[in-house]
């Protein structure tokens, strides 16, 4: 939210195609972690609703997670593809580098993500276990007959192209090219600006391009650090023969697997990271906001006004 309300209403002098796509990514970041903490652990295992309701809220609380995470991972690759564009693609960007193709290529994202995890509502349902305790519960994990069933069954093994190999393979081709492109421009620029004059000031074009250059690696290395785990993994229960026992939440796959979906919540956070220490205005406004916040709730004492008394003859 604290993201949101900086680049909404922050002074940040970056084009409104910026803008958006990284308010966008805020929202998912937070829907993601409201869903993740309020409907997929405290609402299902807590609230008494899920004791009469609970094939429902299983199945609504992972179409919404998936949602989320289709939406991140893809406008991850959206955001990284207008960059790509932007800088490699001179006549492409006056058509497709706007405000309006921004805000339709946001839409389309969201509504092609809500789209595409529908079928999880009806794969993912309470499935009764036993703790270490011995004592029994429900767990919303995916169905034991999924096997059973042909359209769940390739959507289940179709998802994992579309959530993780695609993106990842879009975002490194996509990065890739942006920044060899940015590297060959700026060599050509130096070699130009030293032919003409020898002026040992940083052409302010370069500081601009290597500021991109920092924050399309970060964004890569995070999404790579972040996501990378959950395609192992998926990779690793593929092709364990015999499969993987998906309801022995203690068998080491099983548990990487919860540690990999962990690592992908705490991308909410890093992203945040990630534009403070790469946007210097960014971290102004982080400061001139706390600063504002403060002096509202803490406002220093006021020394009492002196009264002036005119006397009259």
């Amino acid at each position: 939210m604290l993201t949101v309300a900086v680049f909404w209403k922050g002074k940040l002098d970056l084009s409104k195609s910026i803008i958006y796509y990284l308010v966008a990514l805020a929202v998912a970041n937070f829907l993601l972690i409201l869903v993740v903490t309020v409907f997929r652990d405290i609402f299902f295992f807590y609230v008494n609703i899920s004791l009469w309701w609970p094939q429902p809220s299983c199945g609504i609380s992972n179409w919404i997670y998936f949602t989320c995470v289709y939406s991140l991972t893809w406008l991850t690759v959206a955001f990284t593809f207008d960059r790509y564009v932007i800088v490699c693609c001179s006549k492409l960007k006056l058509v497709y580098c706007t405000a309006k193709t921004t805000q339709r290529v946001i839409v389309g994202v969201f509504t092609g993500a809500f789209l595409m995890a529908m079928p999880t509502f009806w794969i993912y349902v309470p499935v009764p276990t036993v703790g270490l305790n011995g004592t029994s519960m429900d767990i919303c994990s995916i169905r034991k007959d999924l096997s059973k069933i042909p359209i769940l069954s390739v959507y289940d093994h179709f998802q994992t192209t579309v959530w993780i190999v695609i993106p990842l393979v879009s975002l490194m081709l996509t990065n890739g090219l942006t920044v060899w492109n940015i590297v060959i421009t700026t060599r050509v620029r130096r070699g130009l600006k030293s032919a003409v004059t020898i002026n040992s000031q940083e052409d302010p074009e370069t500081a601009r391009r290597k500021r991109s250059i920092m924050l399309l690696a970060l964004i890569t290395i995070s999404f790579l650090a972040h996501w990378l785990p959950k395609m192992v993994i998926k990779v690793v229960e593929r092709l364990t023969y015999p499969p993987v026992n998906r309801y022995n939440f203690y068998h080491p796959v099983n548990v990487v697997r919860m540690l990999a979906n962990m690592l992908i919540v705490l991308s909410s956070f890093s992203n945040m990271c990630i534009y403070a220490l790469t946007i210097e205005r960014f971290r102004k406004e982080l400061v001139r906001g706390a600063k504002a916040i403060t002096s509202t709730f803490f406002k220093p004492p006021q020394p009492p006004r002196k009264t002036v008394k005119i006397f009259t003859t």
